[in-house]
Order: structure tokens, then sequence, then C-alpha cells
């Protein structure tokens, strides 16, 4: 008798995208539809810019994300109308896992936190863009509370927060991965951190840089990268060209930790690190 032929368990075919046309419209149902489902990846028409010109509900421009989605774009933009109200273009849900590739976000604006986005659960940035965005609170472009990722060449540039973190505010974990926090401002008295801000949380900052950010209101201070508590890790970075009202100009520790590794600051005013609460060992003056 010949030898039966034994076939293995044909595994299930990966779900299709699904292509999402340029229109807002299109874009709400179908993050709404990938919730239900319990998520999904969305890509976006090329090219396209998807005007938002009213809030989905409270400070939220689209339905806030409550499963793991991806939404992918090529040379795409997500953007709040210049003469719509206030609103952030994206809200992570606790139970939410979002992961925006190859996009800009632009033109976020709220009264609270996180002018873009506010992240209570999981966020990736990747090879996209975050500008020019506003915060009357803190977070200007990036609010987060849960786990952050900004890697593959990602930019967070030209937002604007009153009181901290005018790049990012992070209070949970966050992870800068060869990307670059450029030319933010906080606005606010004695506010901290015009690139991004750590509020007791742990930051890992690789081969990234942390540039021309401002914080030059009365005591503002820390423009380039502030910590309150918490940890922040910079290795290969370079933190530089940063300008605060107050010492020190490139990074404040204020009951933190911070680590430097082959990781220059240079050229920031008043000061690189002079001036910090507490020490930053291998910042030099």
């Amino acid at each position: 008798m010949g030898a039966a032929l034994t076939l293995g368990t044909v595994p299930p075919a990966a779900a299709l995208p699904t292509l999402v046309p340029c229109s807002v419209t299109a874009l709400v149902d179908a993050v709404e539809d990938a919730n239900t489902a319990g998520g999904g990846d969305l890509l976006l028409a090329t090219g396209c810019t998807y005007t938002l010109t009213a809030a989905y509900s409270g400070e939220d421009g689209l339905p806030p994300i409550t499963s793991d989605i991806d939404i992918l774009g090529t040379g795409t933009t997500i953007t709040r109308s210049a003469t719509a109200p206030d609103f952030r273009l994206f809200h992570v849900a606790a139970t939410g896992d979002l992961e925006l590739s190859v996009l800009t976000l632009s033109g976020g604006s709220v009264t609270g936190n996180g002018g873009a986005v506010l992240n209570e659960g999981d966020l990736t940035v990747n090879a996209s863009t975050v500008s020019g965005s506003s915060a009357d609170g803190q977070g200007g472009g990036i609010a987060s509370t849960g786990t952050l990722s900004v890697d593959a060449a990602s930019r967070i540039t030209t937002n604007t927060a009153a009181t901290g973190g005018g790049g990012i505010l992070t209070e949970g974990t966050a992870t800068l991965r060869a990307s670059t926090v450029d030319r933010n401002q906080v606005t606010g008295t004695a506010a901290l951190g015009g690139g991004l801000l750590n509020d007791g949380g742990t930051v890992t900052i690789e081969a990234s840089g942390i540039a021309s950010n401002t914080a030059t209101a009365d005591d503002g201070s820390g423009a380039g990268i502030a910590t309150v508590g918490g940890t922040v890790t910079v290795n290969l970075g370079v933190v530089e060209g940063n300008r605060a009202d107050t010492a020190p100009g490139g990074i404040s520790n204020d009951g933190g930790t911070v680590t430097l590794t082959l990781s220059p600051v240079f050229g920031n005013t008043p000061g690189n690190c002079t001036g910090s609460p507490d020490p930053v060992p291998n910042c030099f003056n």
C-alpha cells in the first residue's frame, strides 16, 4: 500500500486592509467599523488631505480608538480646518492600540492636553509628522499617559502648549528612535519642556534629535527636555539649539534621573544643563 499523504493545516489568509476613500465621512465610518470588529488595518487614499470641520464628540475629531487599529497613508494628511471649533485629531482610549504610518497630522487644538493626539493606551508613530497643533494645557503635539513609540524618521514639530511639553508630554513610557522633536514651544509662565516634558514616566531616546525648541516666557526652562521625576535615557542623541528664559536651556532634571550616553548637549541658551534643580551627568557647559 502506498504511503498516505498528510497535508498540514492551511493557515487562514490575512485580512486585506480596508481602503478608505478621500472623504472624512469614509474615514469616520472606517474607524467606527474597525472598533466594532475588534481591530483592523486602514489604507488611506494616496495624497489625500482629510480635513475635519467638526468634532466627532467632545474634543475628539475622530471616533476614539478602542481596539487595535493600524492606519497607513502615502503622502496623506489628516488636519483640522482652521475655521473649525477646537478639537484634537485622535484619542486613543485605554483599550486602544493605534499605529500611524506615513501620515501627517496637523492643526489640532484643545483646551486640555494633547493637541493632535491624546494617548491613554498604546500609540506608535512611524515615518510620520505631527505638526502645527496646540494645547492650552500640556502636550501640544502628543500627550501620553500610556505607551508611546515615535519611530522611523518621524518628526514632532511646530507644536505649542501653554504649560508644558510643547511637542510631547509623557506620563507613561515613551521611546523615540531615529526621529526628531524640533521647533516646538511652551508659552506659559514657568512652563517646562519646549520639546518634551516627562512627568514621572520612563523615556528612552535613541539616535534622535531634540532641537530648536523654546520656553521663552517668564521663568520658562528646560526648553529641550524637562523631567519631573521619572527617568530619561538618551543614547546616541543630540540636544542642541534650544532656548529658554531661565537656565537651563537644554535639559532640566527635577527629582528624576537622566542618563546621557554618547549624546552631546550643546548650543542651548542659557546654558545646556547648568541651573537644573538636580544634576544631569555628562552634560557639559
